[in-house]
């Protein structure tokens, strides 16, 4: 099944959708996590456009922890492909629809997974990764906060990672600096990539440790790849163990 065609969205149906996944994140953490902010809040804007380019370590955590930490409606670059039958596939992208949650599929997770996910072909990677884009960019001219994990994987999944260590880092992908470039052609104004650091110390319960840093910009003049470097240096710099993370403010 393709993805669909851009549709329109009703408003009260968002928000309906965000309050329950809300409340479906704080049924998840219960007493499993806790999340704190230590510091960099104030570089996310309480209005407009931004990209958050954060960590992944967690496969459930990570979003949860910025479901606590954030008090805007967000949206975030999700993956399908671990999606085992026909009926969570269908499951999952309606759900993703209705929250307006860009879904991508990762070639080699595809490849690697067993048994082998046949309700997706090859031709539907590109597809979905078209309408990704997409949809990514219509959020941000929307003025909505986009959240992505540029390193595609995170350290603890129930399904395939690469990651075999702990504080393991994969290489940035360059998908955030075209979601922004596309963005800023469209909107016209310049889309802020705030770098997102976690940290976690294990439970119980979990506590999830967010750092945010002031944003980056496309610049013209600036290579791609160094851009992307000095992004993923940072995550990395905010993603370091504090000696007091505790003094920091806690996000429930």
């Amino acid at each position: 099944m393709h993805q669909a065609a851009a549709i329109q969205f009703n408003p009260i149906v968002e928000w309906a959708t965000d309050k329950a996944m809300r409340l479906i994140a704080i049924l998840l953490t219960g007493r499993r996590l806790k999340t704190v902010v230590a510091g960099g809040l104030e570089h996310v804007p309480s209005q407009g456009p931004a990209l958050l380019v954060a960590r992944h370590y967690h496969h459930l955590f990570d979003g949860l922890a910025l479901a606590a930490a954030l008090k805007r409606r967000f949206h975030i670059v999700v993956t399908l492909d671990w999606a085992g039958s026909r009926a969570t596939k269908l499951l999952m992208y309606s759900l993703n629809r209705l929250a307006r949650w860009p879904m991508v599929l990762r070639a080699d997770a595809l490849e690697q997974a067993q048994p082998p996910r046949r309700q997706f072909t090859p031709l539907d990677i590109r597809h979905y990764q078209a309408t990704a884009l997409r949809d990514a960019v219509t959020l941000l001219d929307d003025h909505r906060l986009l959240v992505i994990f540029p390193e595609g994987y995170p350290n603890i999944d129930p399904g395939y990672t690469p990651k075999h260590q702990p504080d393991e880092f994969l290489p940035f992908k360059p998908g955030f600096i075209h979601i922004a470039k596309a963005a800023e052609r469209r909107c016209g104004i310049k889309i802020p990539m705030i770098p997102v650091g976690i940290h976690y110390r294990s439970g119980p319960p979990w506590v999830a440790v967010l750092r945010f840093g002031a944003p980056f910009y496309v610049d013209a003049s600036q290579n791609k790849q160094t851009l992307i470097a000095n992004v993923e240096h940072c995550v990395k710099e905010l993603s370091k163990p504090l000696v007091k993370p505790d003094s920091a403010c806690a996000a429930s």
